[in-house]
This record gives C-alpha cells, structure tokens and sequence, in this order.
C-alpha cells in the first residue's frame, strides 16, 4: 500500500507540473462555462437584446399598440432611427432604407408595418418582414419573437379582423347570420348572455387594444394577418448552413496550426538547431520573420484548403468573389501569425504556451463569433469581442461568402488584421532582438 500512495503522489505531481493539462483541466472549462453563462444565463434565453430596425407607417391604432408590445420584449431591441453619413441629425427609417441596412449586413432584420396595415376596408394585418438569415440562431429567434408578441395579443383585435373578415367573405346579411349564430353557441356553452356577446363583436363597438391571448386556429390567423417576409440577402445560395459556419471554424483552426508552427522555435532550441543558427551570419529578427513567412504562407494553404473542401462537398460558392475572399485569407493569416509570435516571444516553453494558446484559443472562439452570433453577448461582451482577431475575420468570410459584398464592405476588417498583424509582429521581433526568448 505504501508503494501505491508514492506512487499516487508522483502522478499528482507529474500533474501539477504540468502547465498546459493544469489549464485545460481548471481554467479553461470555468472560463467556457462563464461565457455560455453568460449568454444563456437566466431563463436559458440570451441576456442580450437583439436589435433589429422598426418601421411603423400606419396611423392604426393598433399599430402603435402592437409597437410597444415589441418594445417591450425581452428579446428584441427596436431601431427605428439612424443617422446619415453626411448628417448629424437621426433621422426615422422607412421601408427602402430599412431594406437598404439589412442588405448591408448592419441588421439582420427590418419589420415594417405598412400604411395598408389596416385600414377601414382590409380585413387582415399586413406585416412586412425583411431578414437576412447570415445566422441561423438569430434568425429564427428574432422571427419566432415577433410572431410570440403579434399571434399571443390578439383577444382584443380577433374579434374585430373575425368581423371584418366574416363581412368580407359572407357579405351583409350573412355575416349578421353567422355573428347570430356564434353568440347563440357561446351563450349555450359557455353561459353567456347572447346580448352580451353580439355587443362585443359589434363592429362599432369593438375596441383596438391588445391584450394576451391564446389560439390555435393557425390555418384561420393566417387569412386575417398577412406577413409578408422576404429574405433580402442569400437567397440564392446552395447550401446556407456550412456559408454561415465556414468562417468561423476555419478562423479557429488557422489559430492553432500558426501557434503550432511558431512553436517549433522551442523544438529547434531544445534540439541545439537554434544555437546553431545564431552561430550563422543571421540575426534573431532574420530568423523571426523567417519563420513569419512560412507560418503565414502556411496560414494561407490551409485556408485555401478547406474553403476548397467546402466548395467541392458542400457546393460553397467561393470563386464568385474570390479576390476578396483570398485578401481575407492573406489579412487573417497574418494576424493569427502575429499572435502566435505574441505567444511564443512571452512564454518560458512549449508546454507553457500550448497551454495560453490553447485557453486563449478556444475563448476567442467563443466570444468573436466562431460558435455562435456575437449578437448573443451581453453588451460589454460585444465590445470585448471586438478586441479578437478571431471576431473580424469570422465577419470578413460573412460578408465575402454570405452577402458577396465587395472590398469596401470588408476594408475595415482587412485594416484591422492587417494592423494587428505588423504592429505584433514589429513587438515581437524587439523581444526577439533583445534576446528575452533565446
């Protein structure tokens, strides 16, 4: 027994000196945990509301009723202002340029309640939604909040489009024979007053308020609300779900095959190569941005790859705007390049920075989109995402793939990776030079 409690105590610490398995066994999961946490804390729903752009043309009274109801979700954050380029005034969205920002990708949403939403002759609410589908989640979240808020406030208007559309259909007389009848059967049933019922489903009388209410007469809701959804942006591409996701998991493998390639510098000091080449007429920054380009023209490869494997399996459309798309690849590589630099030029060996890479890897990931919609953060999180390299480059590839949008739509992203890039690099070359790795 003595034997196996020595035993027992080695295998501890071999463990605890061990940098990387401490990280992934303590670290990483509560950091992953804080971040779904975060996002779907609560009542599992996100904690962030998801904005999208209200349009609301109609002078109905209902209108305006159902528009506080959607201002008041718990899901959605309503946008009906923006300012233009060349003004600093807000000014009120309409249809078109509602259209215009989802088109853009600034939105993913645009409902719009038209000047026919109802009027004295229409016997239905007409609804006009604009999306854009670039994520899945968010897409049909956002929809099936807005069809929660209009379809459950309905106890006060159904009465009223049950009227309008009765007398559209059965004309005069008979629409007065069938509210007869209706009355008759809820009295008898439901103990009612017969009286008090055909008061309530007067025309005259009816109220225009919502309130909560419940149906499941789904085939009748839909010929007295007519929604008008058009999706504005990917409509035509073959395969929808892997053009969403293919940015985001290829910018998380380039990260950690550049942080592998720029590691081997620990591989070549263990194994005496590195000596060896400081003997050489070389300097430490020829040998850094030696490995720079290699990694970065490994980063490339990589990228090229499995855009290319999700175009020959999965029929991605990649060549349309290819030009863009390789700009892109080549901004990305770069930045993930820099970063593994970054890691490798502060890290004492191999194990120490498998394991940062690997913790700041995988949280990256999770808060710059890769995973999920950005959209899903809290607030500050949105702000911290934005800090990633991983965050531009995932809404890059979106912008490339999903909306085929040209090079001023990207530019900033392509800057920003660009930047991070040369001024990492510039940093990591001076820690280089002062000796403070090898």
């Amino acid at each position: 027994m003595k034997n196996i409690l020595i035993l027992f105590k080695k295998e501890i610490l071999r463990f605890l000196a061990d940098k990387p398995a401490l990280i992934l066994t303590f670290v990483l999961p509560p950091v992953l945990i804080l971040i779904f946490g975060l996002i779907f804390g609560g009542n599992g729903e996100p904690q962030s509301k998801i904005p999208i752009i209200f349009v609301n043309e109609s002078t109905a009274p209902i209108a305006k009723t159902l528009e506080s109801k959607l201002d008041s979700s718990a899901a959605l954050k309503l946008v009906k202002d923006f300012k233009p380029p060349e003004s600093e005034v807000l000014q009120r969205f309409d249809e078109a340029t509602a259209v215009k920002f989802v088109k853009s990708g600034k939105y993913s949403t645009a409902v719009v309640f038209p000047k026919d939403f109802l009027t004295e002759t229409s016997s239905a609410l007409h609804i006009k939604v604009f999306f854009d589908p670039k994520n899945s989640i968010e897409s049909s979240l956002i929809q099936g909040e807005i069809q929660k808020t209009i379809f459950t406030q309905m106890s006060s208007v159904f009465p009223l489009l049950m009227q309008k559309k009765a007398l559209k259909s059965l004309g005069g007389n008979k629409s007065k024979y069938f509210r007869n009848d209706l009355a008759k059967t809820i009295s008898k049933y439901f103990n009612v007053n017969k009286d008090t019922v055909l008061k309530y489903t007067n025309l005259n009388n009816l109220q225009s308020g919502l309130n909560y209410g419940n149906s499941t007469t789904d085939d009748f809701i839909r010929g007295i609300i007519n929604v008008e959804s058009k999706q504005v942006v990917g409509e035509n591409l073959s395969n929808p779900g892997v053009t969403r996701s293919a940015g985001g998991w290829a910018s998380m493998f380039l990260l950690f095959t550049i942080v592998g390639a720029s590691l081997t510098l620990f591989e070549e000091k263990q194994e005496g190569s590195l000596k060896r080449l400081l003997c050489m007429p070389v300097s430490r920054s020829q040998i850094l941005l030696s490995k720079y380009l290699y990694s970065t023209t490994l980063g490339i490869i990589q990228l090229l790859i499995m855009f290319l494997f999700t175009w020959a399996v999965f029929s991605v459309d990649i060549f349309t705007n290819f030009l863009n798309l390789f700009i892109l690849i080549v901004a990305s590589s770069m930045a993930a390049v820099s970063f593994g630099m970054l890691i490798t030029s502060f890290a004492k060996s191999i194990s120490q920075a498998n394991g940062i890479s690997t913790l700041l890897i995988l949280t990256m990931s999770a808060i710059g989109g890769a995973w999920f919609p950005v959209v899903f953060l809290p607030d500050w999180m949105q702000t911290v995402a934005k800090t990633t390299i991983t965050y531009w480059s995932v809404e890059g590839f979106l912008q490339v793939l999903w909306r085929n949008a040209d090079f001023s739509a990207i530019a900033l992203n392509v800057f920003i990776l660009v930047f991070v890039g040369v001024i990492v690099t510039f940093y990591s070359v001076i820690r280089f030079r002062k000796g403070n790795v090898f």
